[in-house]
């Protein structure tokens, strides 16, 4: 009798350790469909949405629905219903490239977790160009941050002119998010800006007499000079010889940045005779502010130049973007003089 008793009391206690097993099996079979198994793709296996402050929840709706599979899904239906996020979903940029849950597709809604987008820029003709690449990348409008850029207000508080403002804009790649606002992204620029004119950088503007500033000016002018990387280096030491002998730098871009002429191919005596202070032939000095935004490899070539006696230079007669050299005057105006020649000979005469 007794045994028996123990025998039934081991059943019982087996039934229903199996049976709390089948429990928390379901239980977690439940939570598993609820929360963690992926909502399948629709069609391609990489979808983009973009929701704007003005973007209804009918609207996004239908945008989910024509990425993913969420037809009779009722995870996504009761998960989205709990979190409230037809009322709390987030602006931004979304991009989903694998597999996601429910569960992480609601909360990438509900608290705004945009994937940044690489907004890349090299050298630069103007602040017109940048805000025109921003605008086709960005939720502002080109318009909104060109208000920014031209205002004088905005442009001082960042410790800068409207001449030289473009020299807080250090071309590379930046991860930014699509509702970033213009003001935003400006200060994103100053702290870039801060960062890559560490210690060392100053240091080495200093020993050559030059702020950073200046040294975004001249190497403006050496990237509008040459296309030529190998080159570069060797035009700055150029420059940097006739600051140093207080010779006008007389580059030839800072007149067709004055002039405003930008696709001539010759430089007239016409043009050299325009009054402004961007005319380094009328000029002593550097002009007041960059005549572009200068990619890095410009800045750093002004910041280590070749060191050489060099006080000239003019295009070669090979036309292939070199130049050639001289020390003396008299050389120079013999390398001028051919390449003066080869444009009439090829009837380029502006």
């Amino acid at each position: 009798m007794f045994f028996n008793q123990i025998s039934t009391l081991k059943k019982s206690i087996i039934i229903a350790s199996v049976f709390l097993v089948i429990v928390a099996l379901s239980g977690y079979w439940v939570y598993y469909i609820t929360f963690h198994r992926p909502v399948k793709f629709k069609h391609e296996k990489k979808c983009t949405i973009y929701v704007t402050p003005e973007t209804s929840w009918e609207e996004l709706d239908s945008m989910l629905n024509r990425c993913f599979k969420l037809e009779n899904n009722l995870a996504f239906e009761r998960i989205a219903k709990y979190k409230n996020l037809e009322k709390s979903f987030k602006p931004g940029r979304y991009v989903f490239e694998r597999s996601i849950s429910a569960n992480d597709l609601v909360n990438t809604f509900k608290y705004g977790r945009q994937t940044p987008i690489n907004v890349v820029f090299n050298s630069l003709n103007n602040l017109n160009e940048l805000a025109g690449k921003l605008g086709n990348q960005m939720m502002f409008d080109s318009i909104d941050i060109q208000r920014e850029l031209s205002d004088n207000e905005v442009i001082e508080s960042f410790g800068f002119n409207k001449e030289t403002f473009p020299a807080m804009f250090i071309p590379n790649k930046y991860q930014v998010y699509w509702t970033d606002t213009p003001m935003a992204f400006l200060k994103r620029m100053k702290r870039e800006y801060d960062k890559f004119w560490n210690q060392e950088l100053v240091e080495k503007a200093k020993m050559l007499n030059l702020t950073p500033i200046e040294v975004s000016i001249l190497a403006s002018i050496v990237e509008k000079e040459s296309f030529v990387a190998s080159e570069m280096p060797t035009i700055a030491g150029v420059y940097l010889n006739r600051l140093k002998a207080n010779m006008p730098l007389q580059a030839d871009p800072t007149v067709v940045f004055a002039t405003g002429k930008f696709s001539v191919r010759r430089v007239t005596k016409k043009m050299l005779a325009v009054e402004s202070p961007y005319n380094t032939y009328k000029n002593t000095g550097l002009p007041p502010g960059p005549i572009c935004i200068p990619s890095i490899q410009s800045i750093n070539s002004v910041l280590n130049p070749q060191k050489h006696e060099y006080l000239f230079f003019c295009a070669s007669v090979k036309m292939d973007g070199t130049h050639v050299f001289a020390k003396t005057l008299r050389q120079h105006n013999a390398n001028a003089e051919k390449y003066r020649k080869l444009l009439n000979k090829k009837r380029i005469y502006k």
